[in-house]
């Protein structure tokens, strides 16, 4: 079966559940495609150094004005109507909006200032977020490091569950008094790892009884409103089989079932190698909608495989492997998403 050939509202449907990444605000023909045929997402992200390093290329900082963020938004949503723009937005890790918002504090102001002032900081950044079109942050991190993590470690928000707690907490109520909505990430938390996940199978240790002890941050988050949810990419131990939280019923169940979670559930990148592991993209892309995922992270280079995604969902439709109501709940979660971020 070719794409031309497949139900208008099913290729909706698939397109409407992917997140791909563009690093640059210069969209090109393949994204202005993805919109045009029923994309409801996009994150724009950065490239591995500046992930790495927590800071923009200062080629970035000079050509990403205002302006051309506004253009940018606009051409999107002509083309998309309502639209789910998202970005990191990180106290100790990286801050996709640079000098475009006002600073955030650093990670050791943050933990010291009065908890109202940390939420006025969050606010008043979230104001100026959304007034370039960015309507979900990818943040806070609500994971506590406990051991060995060599992915995580100077990117969360404290050594103590209290401590990332609290932050938490105060981020998530802070960026909603701005009507900015917030995705915790990495569920269930990663408190050690054994490798980095995006480039090996880094698996996480503890047992489920321990995990729970060092989620109280995600409970916090929730209660104060955290419209989504980001798995981690790292395979857990601790399942049977072992297999990455991204791609997880089980612990996707355990956030929908026993945290009562509501709002939207996203991957984080499906092709970090922990999570595809030996499958392709669209066998990965598959297993995270059954597991009950929402909204599929595709890094920059995995946006490349859209076509071939979109067809492998809709034929696992048609072949009855993938419920279409399943499609259609996670369609209509990201939609409802992208409605609340109207701006």
């Amino acid at each position: 079966m070719t794409i031309e050939r497949m139900s208008s509202d099913l290729l909706t449907s698939a397109y409407g559940v992917l997140l791909p990444v563009t690093n640059e605000i210069q969209p090109n023909d393949a994204l202005l495609a993805f919109l045009d045929h029923g994309g409801k997402a996009i994150l724009f992200g950065e490239y591995p150094d500046e992930y790495a390093s927590g800071q923009m290329r200062p080629s970035r900082i000079v050509a990403e004005t205002g302006e051309a963020w506004l253009s940018c938004v606009e051409n999107l949503r002509s083309r998309s109507g309502d639209l789910l723009i998202a970005a990191d937005g990180d106290i100790s890790a990286v801050n996709r909006m640079h000098v475009l918002a006002p600073p955030l504090p650093t990670l050791t102001r943050a933990q010291q200032m009065p908890i109202l002032e940390l939420e006025d900081i969050i606010a008043e950044y979230g104001v100026a977020v959304s007034r370039l079109g960015v309507n979900m942050l990818l943040s806070p991190t609500a994971d506590v490091i406990a051991g060995r993590n060599d992915w995580l470690r100077g990117r969360v928000l404290g050594e103590e569950v209290d401590t990332v707690d609290r932050l938490v907490g105060a981020y998530v109520r802070g960026a909603k008094r701005a009507g900015i909505q917030t995705a915790l990430k990495h569920f269930p938390g990663n408190p050690t790892l054994t490798g980095i996940p995006a480039l090996e199978a880094a698996m996480v240790l503890e047992d489920l009884a321990s995990l729970r002890i060092l989620m109280k941050p995600f409970w916090t988050g929730m209660d104060a409103g955290a419209e989504g949810m980001m798995m981690s990419p790292a395979i857990f131990g601790a399942l049977t089989p072992p297999v990455a939280g991204s791609i997880s019923p089980t612990l996707i169940g355990l956030l929908r079932d026993e945290l009562g979670f509501r709002g939207l559930v996203m991957t984080c990148d499906l092709d970090h190698k922990a999570t595809q592991r030996n499958a392709t993209i669209e066998e990965t892309c598959l297993q995270a909608l059954l597991a009950g995922a929402d909204l599929l992270l595709l890094s920059a280079s995995a946006a490349l495989s859209i076509p071939s995604i979109v067809l492998a969902i809709v034929t696992a439709v048609d072949s009855g492997r993938l419920p279409k109501e399943r499609l259609e709940a996670a369609a209509r979660s990201t939609r409802a998403a992208a409605a609340r971020g109207r701006s």
